[in-house]
């Protein structure tokens, strides 16, 4: 994420605190690793498209209502002799690991299923910022009921597509915030079980990349899982998540359901002794002082008369993030910004020629969040440029009608 106002403000040792901040924009081991002994409040909430990809973008989930009763996931050790670590919710046990700079999946329970990933599913690698990627197969096998073979195999894509700020379902605004796209491929086929198939299963030989690939392309179901997680600086766990799943045969355009959940930070009850995330907490609210003009750190023997002056022009800059989605759009099309000071605001629609065909006239704003519709029903198909002014700065971007 690009950073609106820089703070040229010397702590200890003489380190530019926006040198630290920018450094919190980064999921790492020790700041976003699961912890034995940790539990987390996870609350489902209505479903929201998640929006645009890209830098500086405006997230606004604070007019979602609660679907259902929220429920804890809680952490543990596998055992004292493992690093293993499992995350118990729904009654379902997940068994994760970290090996080398990869967090990885090995595997689940329930009261019905069990079954141990040969390869794992890679989750994320650290460290992980803006633009970075992982991807890799998995492939595992169990038991369902204890009366029949499951065997469970697949692919996972995740990438760090976007940065911004973030608006929760309970008011609090949140920036600094990173956002990890996870593409999961799911097949799994259950079968009888068998002298053979237990020998064949007891050698922990695990599927190659090419036969799971062979079967992703041929077996008749295969399930798409698209989720999105956003992850605020000062938090080691998801604060908001969206899953879709939907049929990779047809690329995920026919739909199975769509959920959301909503991760409460004032209610993660780790934060008391996650002294490397409260430190990071720490240096956001000297931030948010040193913003404000209140932090008796900024003083003439810190600064020199260029960093002066360049602080005074960032503090004096607008903070304009914004949202626009559903890009390509069939009907109506949500734009939805953020600025932190009173700014004046206005936005036109053009043709890819040119020719104007929506104009919301300036407006004076005073610092908060905005949503607006423009609606494209009528428009034919084809390519647009959403252009946006925010006092003197302009900024734009193209929408495809469907």
């Amino acid at each position: 994420m690009k950073l609106k106002i820089l703070f040229f403000i010397f702590l200890a040792g003489n380190f530019p605190l926006f040198f630290l901040l920018h450094a919190q924009e980064i999921l790492s081991v020790e700041t976003n690793m699961f912890r034995a002994n940790d539990t987390i409040v996870k609350q489902q909430v209505e479903y929201k498209n998640p929006g645009k990809t890209g830098e500086n973008v405006f997230w606004n989930f604070g007019k979602l209502k609660p679907v259902d009763e929220k429920y804890t996931v809680s952490y543990s050790l596998v055992s004292d002799t493992t690093a293993a670590i499992a995350g118990t919710e729904h009654q379902t046990r997940y068994y994760y690991e970290l090996r080398n700079d990869s967090l990885l999946l090995c595997g689940y329970e329930n009261p019905t299923t069990q079954v141990t990933y040969r390869m794992p599913e890679i989750l994320l690698r650290f460290p992980m910022r803006y633009g970075n990627k992982t991807e890799g197969y998995y492939s595992g096998d169990g038991t369902y009921c204890d009366k029949l073979d499951v065997e469970a195999y697949g692919s996972s894509k995740s990438l760090a597509d976007a940065t911004g700020v973030l608006i929760l379902p309970n008011g609090d605004t949140l920036r600094h915030v990173t956002r990890v796209r996870t593409i999961k491929l799911v097949s799994e086929k259950i079968l009888p079980l068998s002298p053979d198939r237990l020998s064949a299963k007891n050698k922990n030989l695990p599927f190659s990349t090419d036969s799971i690939q062979r079967h992703l392309d041929t077996d008749s179901v295969v399930l798409m899982t698209d989720t999105y997680r956003w992850y605020a600086a000062g938090y080691r766990y998801p604060v908001f998540e969206t899953v879709r799943t939907g049929n990779y045969r047809d690329k995920g355009k026919t739909t199975y359901f769509t959920t959301a959940f909503f991760y409460p930070p004032t209610k993660h009850s780790y934060v008391a002794t996650d002294i490397k995330n409260k430190s990071v907490q720490d240096e956001l609210r000297k931030a948010d002082l040193a913003a404000a003009g209140n932090n008796g750190n900024n003083n003439a023997s810190n600064i020199n008369a260029t960093q002066q002056k360049e602080a005074d022009n960032a503090r004096d800059e607008i903070e304009f993030t914004y949202n626009i989605y559903p890009n390509p759009v069939e009907s109506q099309l949500s734009f939805e910004f953020f600025i932190d000071k009173d700014a004046t605001v206005s936005y036109e629609l053009y043709t890819i020629t040119g020719s104007l065909i929506y104009q919301q006239r300036p407006r004076k704003l005073h610092s908060g969040a905005y949503d607006d519709q423009i609606d494209m029903s009528r428009l034919i198909r084809g390519t647009y440029i959403l252009r946006m002014q925010v006092n003197e700065k302009v900024y734009s971007e193209k929408i495809i009608k469907k």
